[in-house]
C-alpha cells in the first residue's frame, strides 16, 4: 500500500493587522526586506499579496543601510521588518544599525509602529530594540511606537473661583484703579491699596537740618583768627 501524502497549503507568513484610517483610506505600510529574500521571489510575492499594494512600499534593508535609497519623512503608519529566507532575523538584526533606525523613525508618522514579521522586535532584549528606543520609539502593546508629541491636552484657566477651604484668591479692583489685591482670608476686597510705607502715628525720624529745640539761630561760635596768635608768638624767630 502506497503511503498517503497530505499537502499543507497554509501560508507561513504572519500578516500584520492594520486598521484603516477614520476616513476609510488604508494605512501606509513599508516592508523592509533582508537581502536573502531577493533570491526567493516567491516568498516575497506571498508577503506582498497579503497587503494592499496601492498603500504598500518595499525596500531592501541592505540598500537602505548603504544610503542607496531614501525614505520619505512622516509617511508610514507601519514599518514591517521581514524575516530572512531561513525564517530568522539574523540578517535584519545585523542591518538595523542606529543610523538605519533613525531613518525609519523619521519615515514614521506620529503614532506609527515599527514591528517585525514574527512580532518579537519589542519583546526580545536585543541591541536593535535598545537602538530603537534610543532613536525615539517607545514600547506600547508589544510594538515599537513613535510618540505623538503634537497631541497636547489643554488645561482651562479659571479666575475668580474661591477655594472651598478658604484659601488665597486674587481679585481685581474697579476699572481704572490698576490695583490687584490678594485676599488671604477668602473675602473679596476692592479699592485702593493703603500706603504700607507710611510711618505709624507718634513715630518719626531725625533728619539733617531739623531744629529740635525750636531755635532757628545758628549756634556755632565764631572765632577771630587774629586771636589765635599772641604778641609773643609773633616775635618768635622761625627756625628753618
Amino acid at each position: 500500500m502506497a503511503p498517503s501524502v497530505m499537502l499543507d497549503n497554509a501560508s507561513d507568513f504572519q500578516s500584520t493587522v492594520a486598521t484603516a484610517h477614520s476616513n476609510g483610506t488604508p494605512p501606509r505600510i513599508l516592508l523592509l526586506s533582508p537581502p536573502s529574500l531577493s533570491s526567493h521571489p516567491e516568498i516575497l510575492d506571498d508577503i506582498v499579496a497579503a497587503h494592499d499594494r496601492s498603500a504598500t512600499d518595499i525596500q531592501m534593508l541592505d540598500r537602505l543601510s548603504l544610503s542607496l535609497v531614501h525614505l520619505p519623512d512622516t509617511t508610514y503608519d507601519i514599518v514591517l521588518i521581514l524575516l530572512d529566507a531561513d525564517q530568522t532575523r539574523t540578517e535584519s538584526s545585523r542591518l538595523l544599525t542606529s543610523s538605519v533606525l533613525q531613518l525609519i523613525v523619521k519615515s514614521l508618522k506620529p503614532g506609527g509602529t515599527l514591528t517585525s514579521q514574527d512580532g518579537t522586535l519589542a519583546d526580545t532584549e536585543s541591541s536593535e530594540r535598545s537602538e530603537a528606543i534610543f532613536a525615539g520609539l517607545v514600547i506600547e502593546n508589544g510594538n515599537m511606537v513613535k510618540p505623538n508629541y503634537s497631541a497636547t491636552d489643554s488645561v482651562p484657566l479659571r479666575l475668580g473661583k474661591q477655594k472651598a477651604d478658604g484659601g488665597a484668591m486674587a481679585t481685581t479692583s474697579p476699572v481704572g484703579t490698576g490695583v490687584v489685591s490678594l485676599n488671604l482670608t477668602g473675602k473679596r476686597k476692592n479699592g485702593p491699596v493703603e500706603d504700607s510705607t507710611a510711618a505709624p502715628a507718634g513715630v518719626g525720624f531725625d533728619l539733617p537740618g531739623d531744629d529740635l529745640d525750636g531755635n532757628d539761630d545758628d549756634d556755632d561760635e565764631l572765632i577771630d583768627e587774629n586771636d589765635l596768635l599772641s604778641d609773643e608768638d609773633m616775635k618768635t624767630t622761625l627756625i628753618q
